[in-house]
């Protein structure tokens, strides 16, 4: 009989539990959460923005849908980890012994050390009460100042303005979208939020929130910006406190082999607090999205249970929309190529949504990035109106599979004037790099 423990309810530990009974249906497994609920906080900007009605139809009671599949569920937080005696001990003194364990600790918002970050009306975002209170208060509220312009604060900023309040982004690099997106790219979603009446500050830090016992005000670069309300989209720190005092390896993040295995035989980690390793470089990282979190889980929770299960690497693939502007990105960027000294050649198209006669057709703009040496594709960026979502999918599948340039030039596509248009961007966009592939060869040639 195998006796699995689980640390954490979010994405990637209720989907362990529910993989590890699916693969053992003799396993007893418990989960342990300081949650009650099950919901996607990728949900979350929608519900604030009011374009999902409310927080019930995202969420989702923990210990139902436990119950549903034979799984224990305690309500509780986990202290501490016993590697010896192979026990677990909760906050409310409860003792959990077991065979194997995961842990899905999940990660906590970093929160800039600001002064004034304490006052009522400043709030990260990234579990649903955090929501419910950032939606209380821009009810109440005329403007909002997020702070920091990844993935998150995108998002937020938008939702906020949907709620035509007045709001300001403000993030410390030149651009928003630094990590995931080249700046040609960025450059496209800061015009959308600029579009939609977001004012950005680029290239300048928040340096105190300004009011008494409420934010009235955020001081950025010297100006103080009104702002009712504040929020946080800074990014995510690995919750690896419980594995440290465990004596488990972390390093910005609990360290995983390919079966998200710890350097502790039986014990695993999944999710937000896990590290994994890139696809393209096979160096460690970071991968706290959705989809990593359900794979991981899957891997871990099979595993556990004494199945077999590898996570063959990450691409951090992503799918954003901001206003109606589409985005997404798989992959490396060409600046993380630059940095590992890649030599890239990039391919660039610009074609339609569909027809370009048929009504409603729009632009899509794609990316794809090379590697110079051996022709194959390692990432992918994508900006448009419809489609990105699949599209970016069919990059990273054709980053699995080593497609080269010719491979994507070549692509079998369909063709439907309401659906699309008569030329594929993909395709375009990699005989776009095929052409500057062959122009470099010949400046080669010349040389020698």
């Amino acid at each position: 009989m195998s006796d699995l423990v689980i640390i954490g309810g979010g994405g990637a530990g209720l989907t362990a539990a529910l993989k590890a009974k699916a693969y053992n249906g003799d396993a007893n497994i418990t989960i342990i959460s300081d949650d009650t609920l099950s919901y996607s906080p990728c949900s979350l900007p929608f519900v604030i923005s009011g374009e999902i009605e409310s927080f019930d139809k995202i969420s989702h009671g923990i210990e139902e849908i436990c119950k549903q599949s034979d799984i224990s569920c305690v309500i509780d937080e986990a202290v501490s980890i016993d590697t010896k005696k192979k026990l677990v001990k909760t906050k409310n003194g409860k003792e959990f012994s077991y065979t194997s364990l995961v842990l899905a600790t999940g990660a906590s918002p970093i929160i800039p050390p600001i002064p004034g970050a304490d006052l009522d009306g400043v709030y990260p975002l990234q579990k649903i009460g955090d929501a419910k209170r950032i939606l209380e208060k821009a009810k109440k509220s005329k403007s909002a100042v997020v702070i920091g312009g990844g993935a998150i604060g995108a998002e937020a900023a938008a939702s906020l303005r949907n709620r035509r309040l007045e709001v300001t982004l403000v993030e410390l690099l030149p651009n928003i979208l630094a990590t995931p997106f080249d700046p040609d790219f960025s450059a496209m979603v800061e015009d959308k939020l600029r579009e939609n009446g977001i004012t950005l500050v680029l290239g300048k830090k928040a340096e105190k929130i300004l009011g008494g016992n409420s934010v009235e005000a955020v001081l950025v670069g010297g100006k103080k910006i009104p702002a009712d309300l504040v929020v946080f989209g800074v990014g995510m720190k690995p919750n690896t406190e419980l594995a440290q005092k465990a004596g488990i390896e972390t390093c910005n993040g609990i360290k995983t082999d390919e079966w998200m295995q710890t350097n502790i035989e039986g014990i695993y980690a999944a999710g937000d607090c896990a590290f994994t390793h890139c696809l393209v470089t096979g160096e460690p990282t970071l991968s706290q999205l959705g989809t990593s979190a359900i794979r991981q889980g899957t891997a871990a929770g099979t595993n556990a249970v004494g199945g077999y299960a590898t996570i063959e690497g990450v691409l951090n693939s992503m799918s954003l929309r901001i206003f109606d502007l589409e985005i997404g990105r798989t992959g490396l960027t060409e600046g993380h190529a630059r940095e590992r000294d890649i030599e890239t050649v990039t391919g660039h198209a610009t074609a339609k949504t569909k027809a370009d006669y048929f009504p409603g057709a729009k632009d899509i703009h794609v990316k794809l990035i090379f590697d110079a040496s051996n022709h194959k594709i390692i990432g992918g960026q994508i900006v448009g109106y419809a489609g990105v979502a699949e599209k970016i999918d069919l990059l990273a599948f054709a980053i699995c599979m080593h497609a080269e340039i010719n491979d994507l030039a070549k692509l079998k596509y369909g063709y439907t004037p309401p659906l699309t248009p008569e030329h594929n961007v993909i395709a375009l966009a990699a005989e776009n790099a095929s052409r500057k592939l062959d122009r470099i060869k010949k400046v080669r040639k010349k040389k020698f």
